[in-house]
This record gives structure tokens, sequence and C-alpha cells, in this order.
């Protein structure tokens, strides 16, 4: 009960990540979704926001 406690009072969760998913790195699984994402970026663009806070960098 102890150790629950404990990880219920800790700000920053216990993550671990799996290592084989590093295999999709270069693949792009939905293709019919990225290119209508890809072709509303080019009609619409990034919000406002995005653009003059330069959060891409």
């Amino acid at each position: 009960m102890k150790v629950i406690a404990e990880i219920k009072e800790r700000k920053i969760p216990i993550v671990r990540v799996d290592k084989s998913l590093n295999n999709y790195d270069d693949k792009i699984l939905f293709p019919d979704k990225f290119e209508k994402a890809n072709e509303m970026l080019r009609k619409i663009g990034l919000p406002k926001q995005w653009i003059t806070e330069k959060h891409y960098t």
C-alpha cells in the first residue's frame, strides 16, 4: 500500500516506452489521413498562434 500511495503522490508519472515502437519512425501508417492533413495545411495553413508565437523552430 505504501508503494501505491507514493506513486499517487508523484508529480511526474512513471512511464516505460517500448523500444520496439522505433520500428515505425520512418513509416506512414495511415497514408490517406496523412495526405488529407497535408492538403488541409496547404489550403488553410497553421493556426495564427503557432505562427506568431514561433512554436515551430
